[in-house]
């Protein structure tokens, strides 16, 4: 049986302190955020990675042998799935020409760096889609640079990339576990309005500023287990979704499963699930004065809320769903 090793490039750097961007943080009030960025935080694989582990974790579940490859001096699983990781040096001692090497469009060529002959591009964000190429290969499609198939995980961004490249790709949705995101209404907190800072954090500074004015905080969280955003999307009454432009964002969608209102950007994708005055309340992407405006609203008005939060249940999506085609 062939084995799939799915690479998780070497992306994250920890930001070098800088006297101007400190005081910008504290101007924003988010001075501890930035000086945890610079000194304290942990550091771990970013860009879809969470995404990655649901596949292998799935795959496994299947009966197939899934890995995900560790490029970075990383060590354990960040997500709590019972999944087993390999270092570089690992995957290239396991693996065989017969195997499937599944690499990202942030390292478009590091799948030619491993023996398996069969070699999936998973995109993740339209965005990346020709960033990461040499000069050379601007112009080249994935199929044109050696790849056999091109994946992505939504519509929005396999339409995007067969347009751009002129080439067929398949589209594997994203998805989580409906029986860990589930809501717990009792945990609910009537108001709390929660964020991520990790997605244009600039916008959300400026939200949180405007909402601050008329008495209201925002609750800002980053770098939690699994297991600790699930209690704080279950306890939150808003969602704010600042992600753009986004493949297929998982946190709106977690946040929808656990029971919060979603307000905010769909980042192009989102839209597959985040429908404006029906399961959330949508923005164009940077305009953080609707955002302001939605969340008022919402805080005034219990009757639409109540709505939105029981159609947005109604859409959410699940992990069990996805299919998978690398075999």
């Amino acid at each position: 049986m062939k084995t799939i090793y799915y690479i998780i490039p070497d992306l994250f750097q920890r930001e070098a302190f800088s006297v101007r961007k400190s005081f910008r943080s504290l101007k924003e009030g988010r001075l501890g955020h930035y000086l945890k960025r610079c000194f304290i935080r942990k550091f771990k694989p970013v860009g879809g990675v969470k995404v990655i582990y649901q596949h292998c974790l799935m795959l496994n579940k299947a009966g197939y042998k899934a890995y995900p490859v560790l490029m970075g001096k990383y060590h354990g699983n960040f997500f709590g799935f019972d999944v087993e990781t390999l270092s570089y040096d690992e995957a290239l001692a396991h693996m065989g020409e017969d195997d499937i090497v599944v690499a990202t469009e942030f390292s478009p060529y590091q799948a030619f760096l491993f023996p398996a002959q069969t070699k999936v591009l998973f995109l993740q964000n339209l965005v990346g889609l020709r960033r990461w190429l040499k000069s050379d290969d601007k112009k080249k499609s994935y199929l044109d640079l050696g790849y056999d198939e091109v994946m992505t995980c939504s519509q929005f961004c396999s339409n995007f990339v067969e347009k751009d490249m002129e080439i067929s790709v398949t589209t594997m949705t994203n998805g989580i576990d409906l029986n860990v995101f589930l809501p717990k209404p009792e945990l609910r907190v009537e108001h709390r309005i929660l964020a991520m800072s990790r997605k244009n954090p600039h916008d959300l500074a400026l939200i949180k500023r405007g909402m601050a004015e008329h008495g209201v905080d925002i609750r800002v969280v980053d770098g939690l287990t699994q297991d600790e955003l699930i209690k704080e999307y279950q306890a939150a009454d808003i969602f704010i979704a600042t992600g753009y432009p986004e493949g297929f964002s998982l946190p709106p969608i977690e946040a929808m499963a656990c029971g919060a209102v979603v307000v905010g950007f769909t980042g192009g994708a989102g839209e597959e699930f985040m429908i404006h005055q029906q399961t959330a309340l949508v923005a164009d992407d940077g305009d953080t004065q609707s955002v302001i405006t939605h969340l008022q609203m919402l805080i005034k008005d219990s009757i639409l809320k109540e709505q939105i939060r029981t159609e947005g249940l109604k859409k959410r999506g699940s992990m069990d769903s996805i299919s998978y085609k690398l075999t």
